[in-house]
């Protein structure tokens, strides 16, 4: 089961962390776990590369399928309208693959109080 966790400071996501495997296929053809990786892994090299976004890297484990990732200008509250956009490109993304693939997915949505 891939869990997908997306943590947001009032409508503005900040952080996303992703871990597990999917388990729909064997390791290299797995359709679920190549579909998620390839949305987390461009949604930050755009945020990275084209918007010269600062990202933090909290954890990061290929072999577990493990990723985390806060970017600390959302979280202090620097608003920028592209990176809003990416983020949540992010998750439409995700949601529509776990509509497909109810089973291999799960996504959980946490506010920060702080």
């Amino acid at each position: 089961m891939i869990d997908i966790q997306f943590y947001f400071k009032g409508q503005d996501l900040f952080r996303f962390r992703v871990s597990g495997h999917a388990n729909y296929s064997r390791s290299g053809s797995d359709i679920v776990c190549a579909g998620v990786s390839a949305l987390v892994i461009n949604t930050i090299n755009s945020i990275t590369t084209l918007l010269n976004e600062p990202m933090i890297i909290n954890e990061k484990n290929e072999k577990k399928g493990v990723i985390d990732c806060i970017f600390p200008n959302v979280k202090n509250g620097i608003y920028n309208a592209q990176t809003e956009i990416l983020l949540k490109s992010l998750i439409l993304g995700v949601e529509e693959i776990k509509k497909a693939y109810p089973n291999n997915i799960r996504i959980k949505k946490y506010e920060s109080r702080r």
